[in-house]
């Protein structure tokens, strides 16, 4: 991480504080992009047009074969931290905490209008490792199969109604039969 010229984090004309320790976040590139980070618990804010600068993602094309490969060579990060909501450094709202992508492991502080609290450069490195492993296209595949099987469901279902609807047809035309209609 290198810092800027500029070394005071500001948005809206207001001084952006660190959620934690409640300090002046200052700016500094990672990757490509530029984060906000506090000197004393390490924590960054990315702005959300900044996450892709950061984490560097580029369009890459996996196997199924490479992902499954990829995926079980991934570990999550396996540090638990206890659970504290905090505020957005710009809105001042509680963030939610959630799993960044869906199988990462990496819990984040994410303001669903801001951007996104990484508490550790742990966390971001955890993150560039699980993208580089392939965790951004392992997300698509898992998304993929679930809709296939969403799809499948439906189709079965439907099969399920016209089978019963032909099988209620036949047993009316049987019954009308023995009457000798």
């Amino acid at each position: 991480m290198s810092m800027l010229e500029s070394p005071i984090a500001q948005r809206n004309g207001q001084t952006m504080l660190c959620p934690i320790c409640q300090i002046s976040l200052k700016i500094a590139l990672e990757g490509h992009g530029e984060v906000d980070f506090c000197e004393k618990c390490h924590g960054m804010w990315v702005d959300f047009m900044e996450e892709r600068h950061v984490f560097e993602l580029k369009p890459q094309v996996f196997t199924i074969d490479e992902l499954r490969r990829l995926h079980n060579l991934y570990h999550p990060l396996g540090k638990i931290d206890p659970v504290r909501y905090i505020p957005c450094p710009v809105c001042k709202e509680l963030m939610l905490r959630k799993n960044w992508g869906n199988y990462s492991g990496v819990v984040v502080n994410k303001c669903e209008k801001h951007g996104t609290w990484f508490s550790s450069n742990e966390q971001l490195e955890k993150i560039k490792e699980y993208i580089a492993y392939g965790g951004i296209e392992y997300e698509k595949l898992q998304m993929n199969q679930q809709d296939l099987a969403g799809i499948n469901h439906k189709i079965l279902k439907e099969i399920a109604d016209r089978y019963r609807e032909t099988e209620y047809s036949n047993m009316h035309a049987r019954f009308y039969k023995f009457l000798g209609f």
